[in-house]
C-alpha cells in the first residue's frame, strides 16, 4: 500500500466529529491510533549495499514500519490537559507537543524490509541473495509543528468548517512528514554488513 491523505483526512474527520466537549483521553488515543496506522500503511523502499560474507551485495528492499501509537498518546494527552490550564499560548504549544508526539512514535517505531539483489563473491560471478533488514525512521518534527500552528491560527477566524479544514490541513502535514522522513536499515543474517537507505510514500 501507499501513504492517501484522504484517507488520513477522513479518519482524522470521524475521531474530531464523534468527540464530546473535554473528551481529552478519546482525541488523544483516537487521533495517536489514526496516524499509527496511517504510517503503518505507508510502503518503504530502500537501495542496499555492503560487504556481507558471501561478497559485495547489492541489492532493494521493500517493506513498512510498525510503531506503537501509545507513545504519541501519552505525549498528546498531557499536552490536552496543561493545556486546559493555560491562559494563553496554547494554540503554539500544542502544536509543538502535538508535533512531538507523533515524531516521538515514529522515532522508535521499526522498519522492516525484505531485501533482494545479487552478491558478487571473490570468485568474481554474481549470485541471487535474498533476506531481511531492519532499520529506523527519522523525521523533521518542526515541519509537523508549522503545519500544525498554521493551521490552528486560519481556524480562529472560521465560523464553520473547521473540523474538516483541520482534518484535511493535518493529513496533508503528517504525510508530507512521513514522505520526507529518512529511513535507513542494516542488513540482518546473510546481510549483515548490508544498510539500505530509502523513504516512505
Amino acid at each position: 500500500m501507499s501513504l492517501n491523505k484522504d484517507t488520513l483526512k477522513n479518519n482524522l474527520l470521524s475521531v474530531f466529529r464523534n468527540m464530546t466537549d473535554g473528551d481529552d483521553s478519546y482525541f488523544a488515543k483516537e487521533v495517536s491510533k489514526k496516524v499509527a496506522n496511517y504510517a503503518k500503511s505507508g510502503s518503504i523502499m530502500t537501495t542496499d549495499a555492503g560487504i556481507v560474507s558471501a561478497g559485495v551485495f547489492a541489492g532493494s528492499g521493500n517493506g513498512s514500519i510498525n510503531v506503537d501509537s501509545t507513545v504519541c498518546e501519552k505525549i498528546v494527552y498531557a499536552a490536552c490537559n496543561t493545556m486546559s490550564k493555560m491562559s494563553a499560548g496554547g494554540d503554539v504549544y500544542f502544536a509543538a507537543q502535538l508535533a512531538l508526539g507523533i515524531d516521538s512514535m515514529m522515532s522508535v517505531g521499526t522498519v522492516n524490509t525484505t531485501v533482494q539483489g545479487t552478491v558478487t563473491p571473490p570468485s568474481g560471478t554474481p549470485v541471487i541473495l535474498a533476506g531481511t533488514a531492519k532499520g529506523t525512521f527519522t523525521g523533521v518534527s518542526a515541519s509537523l509543528q508549522s503545519g500544525f500552528l498554521a493551521a490552528f491560527n486560519a481556524m480562529v477566524s472560521m465560523k464553520s468548517g473547521g473540523d474538516e479544514y483541520l482534518a484535511g490541513q493535518m493529513a496533508t502535514t503528517i504525510t508530507a512528514y512521513l514522505k520526507a522522513g529518512v529511513i535507513a536499515t542494516q542488513g540482518q543474517v546473510v546481510l549483515s554488513g548490508s544498510m539500505g537507505a530509502g523513504s516512505m510514500s
